[in-house]
């Protein structure tokens, strides 16, 4: 538990461009160097070198393969640090500097979720801050173009599901458009309001629309918070790390 929690902090402030590697001793079944190696891999860090696992103490040979190991991811943290001054000198000589600074704006990752009729439907949101303390409420900024989320009218009800880091579960939805398919591989259950809860996720609201407001290529949602509940105490939330702020 202590592990999960130390590398959960780690992850939501370690740029997902650094290169990993895991390697460790063992003297019994050697869990947490596959731990470390899954935590790692969801979170969609890239690996210098294979894991490497040693029953009690290495011997001649495994000391060579963590030569060999160390020398590539040496290697390819020189090409990566070269391929990331190249982008760096090309992003400060063609990006929009505000773009830039905007980007610099973090959000927590989390599912949005309504049901229309019998069908239930969610998308990938970051653009989510609290507005209001009593009642407690939320506003979101939501795409207009969307068939789905882009008409959400005064009192209709929805659940934001917030996304714990190290997960999977944003790579199953979209940010720009309403997901279904997704529902089918997660382990949900229906919240008191019809939407739907993702029991995976760090945490979850009901909310029902208090109003909505046209802003340029968005439209920005009040909701009030009618319940809620904390579904791992100790998860860190996801965020959003963007390089640009003209684009999700």
């Amino acid at each position: 538990m202590q592990i999960q929690t130390a590398l959960g902090s780690i992850l939501a402030n370690v740029s997902k461009t650094k290169l990993a590697g895991v390697f460790g001793s063992y003297g019994w079944s050697g869990e947490a160097i596959d731990l470390l190696e899954q935590k790692l891999r969801d979170a969609g860090y890239r690996f210098g070198f294979e894991s490497i696992r040693v029953r009690f103490s290495p011997d001649e040979a495994t000391l060579a393969a963590c030569e060999t190991a160390g020398n590539q991811f040496a290697q390819r943290l020189r090409k990566r640090l070269k391929q990331q001054v190249s982008r760096q000198a090309m992003t400060g000589t063609q990006a929009d500097r505000t773009a830039q600074a905007i980007g610099r704006v973090l959000g927590s990752l989390c599912v949005l979720t309504v049901r229309q009729g019998d069908v239930h439907s969610g998308i990938l949101t970051a653009w989510v801050s609290q507005a209001t303390f009593n009642p407690p409420g939320l506003m979101m900024a939501l795409p207009t173009d969307e068939p789905v989320f882009g008409n959400l009218e005064p009192g209709q009800p929805l659940v934001l599901n917030i996304l714990k880091e190290g997960r999977t579960i944003r790579r199953l939805f979209a940010c720009q458009q309403s997901t279904q398919s997704a529902f089918d591989t997660l382990t949900t259950r229906t919240a008191e309001n019809g939407a739907l809860i993702i029991t995976e996720a760090l945490a979850y609201l009901e909310c029902t629309v208090q109003a909505r407001v046209p802003a340029a290529d968005h439209q920005l949602i009040y909701a009030q918070v009618g319940s809620g509940h904390l579904l791992e105490s100790d998860g860190v939330t996801a965020l959003q790390h963007r390089k640009s702020g003209s684009h999700y």
